[in-house]
């Protein structure tokens, strides 16, 4: 054949079956008693083996060449742990890269017709110091392979060896860069042609032609040059366009090199704090793909390069569920999950498997570089993102700004911003003020003067059976106690993702991302899919988030669930638009019974600007009788009146709290008047503590923070007296107001040790307490679910962070947080009396609340206005608690 008349590039795809050995030493097998579909993992073997008993796995196939090109090249595009190549015999060269393409130059080797290629990798334990192969404490094997796709090169010289496309969209131009290489010891001219084409049409839209360059021996030369492209359209989610670049290097002396790019002309920058993509403020909501934890999956098999499970996995039913983001978590995806977010619209936050650095300066400067080299021109990736819930100098201040020089088009994570993992109503408190594991306090978050990114959260992982991960059954008694069943399991993943995308999107969080759409089913985290992950059968989780999600969707701002019947409650709604453009549609709202009827219901017509909010006052009114119901709003669209949205909250109204039985005295010792008046409404006799006469009252009830009141001390040994001759003494919330280890005396041999928590990581206050015995006096007229979540307080608090410890043998009547192991009510005797110590805040939610402040608009602020969301309100179930403890106390004198 004359080289002339060689097609410009020849790439011939090696994918297929190979033959597969593995050894333990570093000759090569001599025979072959197993293949492997490449690109897979070595697990796909057949027969199968035990892999993990090798050091090398060797992968053998052959191809056919006529060895008349200039240069040819063997390009593994992504190979794992440490790779060694051999064309017919003699070595190639190697490479530690993992996750990035790797290349080898072949020319000299080649034969002409059958040739033999034969590739080696190895285990990640043996991979060199320097690796930047990463870190995942949460990954379950590490199963070595060719897992990227393998071709063969053939081109001419000088050839075009890279390609970079940089739209701007407010020209309507691309701007082209061009590496090209000469790779022979004589210097070179070329003429470099660049043509831009529709993708799909193939209609021509700029070109760019004749620029005549000079190469020396063994140069490579970047060459820059600006198309403008006839009638540009953009890329989005929504309209994924793409175009196809055709750039030719022609020498005239020998043979002309070309290749194909495929981009998109798009956008994505920040602006003010915001992200914002084709020149408007955008929304991202979506998921987390843990491609590599997904690797170990018992089902995964050769699914993760099937095109066909990709597309459904990645993009079918994600968009039906109202996605249009994902955060590949922990490392590179196999490269055709990329071409098919372009060809069919998904965005992309393409993160290094970096969970702690490794590896050396250097090594991870290069393997950085290839990562962008490889994914640079690809529409659907706009961040790139260095590490995961960890920092370091050296990457952050050093190799990211050099990166940052070779692709100017995306921001990183976490030199541009920092993501946040808030794993609050779950492994965390329901709300947090402070900074919490990996997550700085709401109120910070919510006025960040950067983009806001939360990508992790919803610390409720199930199994594809919906059994609990081994990391939920940490946290499934701290929400549903000790006894719950399956299906109250699966309810509450559902609720805690809704409960918490509304509560971001009330706050205008720039991303949302729960954790976590696709990992592992037998791992910490298990993943959002039914049975075997061939099928892609959606959890109910799915369905929540379709709408939660919703572009144009709505959230009562609404925590309380306890209410008097007959009441008039006011709440903000908020009203969504992440569109460009403005929407309008009809808000439907009101009480909704057990069984979903409406009960009452109000319209109300609701315009929403591009990118905007609306916080729209309403008002409901409570049932007259008592029992379980939903405060609900609901979307409709202004044309169909289809549901496009809904927001609901749960709703227990209460009648008036009665005490049992008469003539209940107790004298009180508190620094406020809440508590007695309270009392002394609902019939019980107070006395104050000062001048009580113990011989008198039936109890003492001693406030909270009051334990170590000069008062109470000087009284101790009379009251001491009293408990012993069968008295019983209330002490509430002993912890209030201390923030260091202390021992409190409650009686002369009765103590308290309190020691505040840290919880850095894990803990925090509780909203949710469960009896021991709901036959208990102390629970009357109260149920499980009534014990959840209480008017007011940021999130519902209910019990401090603290840990409270009595120094006798108690009874403990109520517990709470993670595997129930604080102690919220407990009681021991004393003598023939009882002490009864309650944790439960009473504080603010006995009396109607004087006071009056504006209620902070984001919905965080944690004002004194009655309607604000988290100011302390009349809780009828803490009411009838707090009679019925009182009853208790008196009745067993």
């Amino acid at each position: 054949m004359n080289l002339t008349q060689n097609p410009a590039r020849l790439r011939t795809s090696l994918n297929g079956t190979w033959q597969i050995q593995s050894t333990n030493d570093e000759t090569p097998p001599v025979k072959w008693d197993h293949s492997v579909p490449v690109p897979a993992l070595v697990d796909t073997a057949v027969p199968k083996y035990d892999w993990r008993k090798f050091r090398f796995h060797w992968h053998k196939t052959g191809f056919r060449a006529e060895n008349n090109y200039d240069l040819a090249f063997i390009v593994i595009e992504q190979a794992m742990f440490g790779t060694d190549v051999w064309l017919n015999g003699s070595h190639l060269g190697g490479d530690i890269a993992c996750y990035t393409s790797q290349e080898y130059a072949a020319r000299a080797l080649l034969k002409s017709g059958e040739n033999e290629l034969l590739v080696r990798v190895g285990r990640k334990e043996d991979l060199p110091p320097e690796s930047a192969v990463g870190s995942d404490q949460e990954r379950a094997e590490w199963i070595p392979g060719i897992w990227g796709d393998v071709h063969f090169l053939q081109s001419g010289n000088p050839r075009v060896k890279l390609v970079q496309v940089i739209p701007h969209i407010q020209t309507g131009s691309a701007e082209v860069r061009v590496t090209l290489e000469n790779l022979s010891e004589e210097s070179k001219r070329v003429a470099l042609h660049l043509t831009i084409s529709e993708a799909n049409s193939r209609k021509e839209v700029g070109r760019f032609d004749g620029k005549e360059i000079s190469l020396k021996p063994r140069e490579t030369k970047t060459l820059t040059a600006g198309i403008s492209i006839a009638g540009m359209q953009l890329w989005s989610p929504e309209s994924p366009f793409l175009y196809a670049l055709e750039t030719t290097a022609l020498n005239p002396d020998s043979q002309r090199d070309s290749c194909e790019t495929i981009f998109g002309m798009r956008e994505f920058k920040i602006v003010k704090g915001d992200f914002h993509f084709n020149g408007n403020k955008i929304f991202l909501r979506g998921g987390n793909i843990a491609f590599h934890r997904f690797l170990s999956d018992a089902d995964r098999g050769t699914l993760p390069w099937s095109q066909d499970w990709i597309r459904k996995a990645l993009i079918d039913i994600p968009k039906a569920h109202n996605f249009n983001f994902f955060r590949n978590h922990l490392g590179q995806m196999y490269n055709r999950w990329y071409d098919t977010a372009d060809r069919y619209g998904m965005l992309i936050q393409n993160e290094w498997p970096f969970w702690t650095t490794t590896g050396a300066k250097g090594q991870i400067a290069k393997e950085f570089t290839r990562w962008l080299q490889d994914n640079w021109n690809h529409p659907s990736i706009i961040i790139w993102d260095a590490l995961n819930e960890s920092t370091d100098p050296v990457v952050q201040t050093q190799i990211v700004p050099e990166m940052k020089q070779l692709d100017p088009t995306r921001p990183w994570e976490s030199v541009d911003f920092v993501e946040q993992h808030p794993y609050i109503f779950s492994l965390g408190p329901a709300l947090n003020d402070r900074k919490f594991g990996y997550s700085e306090a709401l109120q910070e978050l919510e006025k960040a003067s950067t983009p806001s990114v939360v990508n992790e959260f919803v610390w409720w992982w199930l199994d594809k059976n919906s059994k609990p991960t081994t990391l939920t059954k940490d946290v499934v008694e701290r929400w549903l106690g000790r006894h719950y069943t399956a299906e109250e399991v699966i309810d509450h993943q559902s609720f805690l993702a809704q409960e918490l995308v509304e509560l971001f999107r009330r706050m205008r969080i720039d991303a949302i991302q729960p954790f976590v759409y696709l990992s592992n089913n037998e791992g910490p985290t298990g993943n959002w899919f039914l049975g075997n992950i061939k099928d892609l059968q959606p959890k109910p989780i799915l369905r929540t988030l379709k709408n939660a999600f919703s572009p144009f969707g709505l959230s009562l701002d609404l925590w309380d669930r306890h209410y008097s019947a007959r009441e008039t409650r006011a709440i903000r709604l908020f009203v969504f638009n992440d569109g460009p453009v403005k929407e309008t549609g009809i808000v439907r709202y009101g009480i909704v019974s057990a069984a979903g009827g409406w009960l009452s219901k109000h319209h109300i017509q609701i315009s929403v600007g591009g990118s905007g909010m609306s916080i729209v006052p309403i008002e409901v009114r409570l049932p007259d009788d008592p029992g379980e119901y939903k405060i609900a709003a609901s979307l409709l669209s202004e044309k169909g009146g289809e549901e496009v949205a809904r927001s609901q909250k749960i709703a227990h109204v209460f009648e008036r709290a009665r005490i049992t039985g008469s003539g209940a005295h107790v004298a009180i010792l508190s620094n406020n008047r809440e508590l007695p008046e309270f009392l002394g409404t609902h019939g019980v006799k107070v006395s104050g503590f000062e001048n009580a006469d113990f011989h008198d009252v039936r109890a003492v009830i001693i406030g909270e923070g009051m334990l170590n009141d000069l008062l109470y001390l000087q009284r101790l040994r009379l009251l001491t007296q009293f408990i012993g001759d069968g008295g019983s003494l209330i002490v509430i919330e002993p912890e209030h107001g201390i923030n260091r280890k202390e021992q409190v005396q409650i009686l002369e041999n009765l103590s308290l040790t309190i020691l505040p928590r840290e919880d850095a990581d894990r803990g925090g206050y509780d909203s949710f307490v469960f009896a021991e015995n709901l036959r208990h006096p102390l629970w009357k007229g109260i149920s499980k679910e009534h014990l959840k979540m209480f008017n007011g307080g940021f999130g519902g608090e209910i019990v401090s962070q603290h840990d409270v410890i009595c120094n006798q043998k108690s009874k403990v009547l109520a517990s709470c947080g993670l595997k129930l192991r604080v102690v919220a009510v407990c009681e021991a005797k004393y003598g023939r009396g009882r002490v009864i110590v309650s944790r439960l805040q009473l504080r603010s939610r006995l009396m109607k609340a004087r006071q009056s402040a504006p209620a902070g608009a984001g919905g965080l602020d944690p004002g004194l206005h009655p309607d604000s969301p988290y100011a302390r309100r009349p809780d009828p179930v803490l009411r009838q608690y707090l009679l019925n403890l009182v009853s208790y106390a008196c009745s067993i004198k």
